[in-house]
């Protein structure tokens, strides 16, 4: 198990992504409770379970593992709730990625830092192309986007 470190920031100039294949993300969440998750993904073709555990406002715990279709099928039924994004992943050291929302939560595009240490993500600074940051915001997780009504998703766009 590996831990998650890092911070997100709203896109204020969107990058030349036109280098870069998308991953499509259909995921669905199992349990969303006080810091802690557990969700299905389907990235493309590919299957994942994952769980995930807060421990401060850039770092997670993270268990996450391939799954079959037929897992992931079975998983999902009864789950009404989904989120659809597209994610372009620009550089590996740091990994920073750009996600495109779909559907309910259109007009979120938001840009990802993950980091090897919170000495790193506490000392980035964030690319001229980034805007403000967002880490702290309910708007930059996907469990939490699901708690937001219309209005405060809107409120949080500008």
């Amino acid at each position: 198990m590996q831990n998650e470190i890092e911070r997100k920031f709203f896109v204020k100039e969107m990058p030349d992504l036109s280098h870069v294949q998308p991953l499509r993300y259909e995921r669905y969440f199992i349990e969303r409770s006080a810091g802690k998750e557990e969700r299905i993904s389907k990235v493309n073709d590919k299957y994942f379970y994952e769980k995930k555990t807060e421990l401060s406002n850039l770092e997670r715990t993270r268990e996450k593992r391939e799954i079959s279709a037929e897992e992931f099928e079975s998983l999902k039924k009864g789950i009404f709730e989904i989120l659809l994004r597209d994610r372009y992943d620009l550089t590996e050291n740091p990994k920073i990625s750009v996600q495109i929302y779909h559907d309910k939560y259109e007009g979120l595009v938001r840009a990802e830092v993950e980091f090897a240490s919170v000495e790193e993500a506490q000392a980035f600074q964030p690319l001229d192309w980034m805007g403000a940051e967002m880490t702290d915001l309910p708007i930059s997780r996907d469990a939490k986007l699901l708690d937001l009504t219309d209005e405060e998703f809107r409120s949080y766009l500008h």
